[in-house]
């Protein structure tokens, strides 16, 4: 039981690193449609960016928790 709280949460955190990282991308694109040039959207959505980096290193660190296939069986 306890192994798979620590797959769906090494999978839950992978989705939610994705769905923020995806968020701050199209955003950064939105953005640096209207600004004009010289200026760097990408200081804006700093904080998503390092939320979205955190999760997945945080779902990968998680993964080598998960039991094997053959453990499971």
């Amino acid at each position: 039981m306890k192994n798979r709280i620590i797959s769906y949460l090494s999978y839950g955190t992978l989705i939610l690193g994705a769905m923020i990282g995806g968020y701050a991308l199209i955003n950064i694109y939105i953005l640096g449609r209207n600004l004009p040039s010289g200026v760097c959207p990408v200081t804006n959505n700093r904080a998503f960016i390092y939320s979205a980096i955190a999760l997945c290193c945080v779902s990968l660190v998680l993964s080598f928790f998960e039991p094997r296939k053959e453990e499971m069986k």
